[in-house]
């Protein structure tokens, strides 16, 4: 059992400073400083996701790919309209840089999509952060949504290392268990209802439960997604910029999931 739990310390050693850093900029920084720095989480993760799944030399296309997942969370600082845009010209950004660049349209038609869909997943899903904290008590409802998803993830691996017998999926994610899961979801589900009564006072507190569990599923939805990719690229991590962490694409996996599901939910439910 001691050598499940001998990453904690170099885990909580990265993690500390890096919760302190993110609560000083969620609730201190102006909506564009945030945008910023949305922007260059959003471009190492483009970048870490095109290392796994572009190994050949980078060109044209991939700069301007990497610049389309960067740009995005800047242009959301405008709202859904400034996001829906900035979908629009990157898309075709991407298009014009492809065939432009590639001399075999074959290649190109096959490189294109890959890499806007890579731009949507790394920029476009982080972008829509910005989105929600416009939104009247934006802040408290970005601060929500992560501390939900960090205590899945807590939650999470408490459970599944002390608990743990049977595989969530094995073919994807050996670590993740059922008991696992289980244990993520109540913790997100108890904070949920806390952060809520305190923060949120337009929410009922069973509300806050649900709806952090909701998001607690959703990073486990988003870590098996990005878990597929590194399976298929066949790493183990996506980086080693975070130690005991990983990659910022391992650390903000589940965020990119639970960020947008919780804006829809947002506008539809309140």
């Amino acid at each position: 059992m001691a050598a499940n739990w001998s990453g904690l310390g170099v885990r909580v050693a990265t993690g500390l400073p890096l919760i302190i850093a993110i609560i000083f900029v969620i609730t201190m920084a102006p909506l564009a400083w945030l945008g910023v720095v949305v922007a260059l989480v959003a471009g190492l993760a483009m970048w870490e996701q095109m290392r796994m799944t572009s190994p050949v030399k980078w060109g044209v296309l991939e700069i301007v790919s990497l610049a389309v997942a960067a740009l995005l969370p800047v242009c959301a600082v405008w709202g859904g309209s400034g996001l829906a845009a900035g979908f629009a010209v990157g898309f075709l950004a991407i298009a014009i840089a492809a065939i432009l660049s590639i001399q075999d349209l074959d290649m190109a038609w096959e490189r294109m999509p890959r890499l806007g869909w890579a731009a949507v997943y790394c920029g476009g899903l982080l972008a829509t952060l910005l989105v929600i904290g416009a939104m009247e008590n934006g802040r408290a409802l970005i601060m929500y949504s992560i501390i939900c998803v960090a205590a899945a993830d807590v939650g999470a691996y408490f459970a599944g290392h002390q608990f743990g017998r049977h595989k969530l999926a094995p073919r994807l994610s050996p670590g993740k268990t059922i008991e696992g899961l289980g244990g993520g979801l109540l913790l997100a589900a108890v904070v949920g209802a806390v952060f809520v009564s305190i923060w949120v006072p337009d929410t009922m507190w069973w509300m806050g439960a649900v709806l952090g569990a909701v998001l607690g599923g959703a990073s486990v939805l988003g870590d098996l997604l990005e878990s597929a990719m590194k399976r298929q690229a066949g790493v183990k991590d996506s980086g080693g910029i975070l130690p005991g962490h990983g990659g910022i694409l391992d650390r903000v996996d589940g965020h990119m999931v639970a960020f947008p599901l919780f804006l829809l939910i947002r506008v539809l439910w309140w």
